[in-house]
């Protein structure tokens, strides 16, 4: 007879099986969303990082370019000359010196001497809400409330997702 116990206390009764069954399902139902947040949270730090990023290389672009302009008078006695972009940028210059499109960012600025300017990587012009490397831009002749471009050129950025943002008041668009 002991031995015959002993065969039978070897497994898991079916109670203690839909316990752990169930623990788990309890365990899960709240750990997905605190995970779907965390994963959307990271998104949108992402997405400031990449907006602040893309809005600095435009930027950079405007300074290099506008150098360009400056350097059509001759430095005043006591400033320093400033390097020179090459022909191919100021052909793409308009005016007002911000790049045509963001493909611009990717190209660099090829300097006078030779040097080449990189402003931003390839992968930082990818959108985290969308995946993809498309962005609603506008230029500097737009109406500041619009959301679509004339084309002039690149002067802000925008995400092309509309969902609305963790703080629940925004939508990522409107960043």
């Amino acid at each position: 007879m002991l031995q015959r116990n002993r065969t039978r206390s070897r497994g898991f009764t079916l109670a203690e099986l839909v316990t752990v069954v169930a623990i788990i399902g309890i365990l899960a139902s709240v750990a997905l969303p605190v995970a779907r947040f965390g994963i959307r949270r990271q998104k949108e730090i992402e997405l400031h990082d990449r907006l602040r990023k893309i809005t600095d290389a435009i930027d950079r672009y405007h300074d290099l370019m506008t150098m360009q302009t400056n350097l059509a008078q001759p430095p005043q006695p006591g400033q320093v000359a400033l390097p020179s972009v090459g022909p191919a940028q100021m052909q793409a210059l308009g005016s007002d010196g911000y790049p045509k499109n963001l493909d611009e960012l990717l190209k660099g600025v090829q300097m006078s001497d030779g040097r080449t300017v990189h402003l931003i990587r390839e992968r930082d012009l990818i959108d985290p809400m969308t995946g993809s490397k498309e962005w609603n831009t506008l230029s500097t002749t737009d109406d500041p409330d619009s959301t679509s471009s004339n084309g002039d050129n690149v002067y802000e950025v925008h995400s092309k997702s509309t969902a609305l943002a963790l703080d629940g008041k925004t939508h990522y668009n409107e960043w």
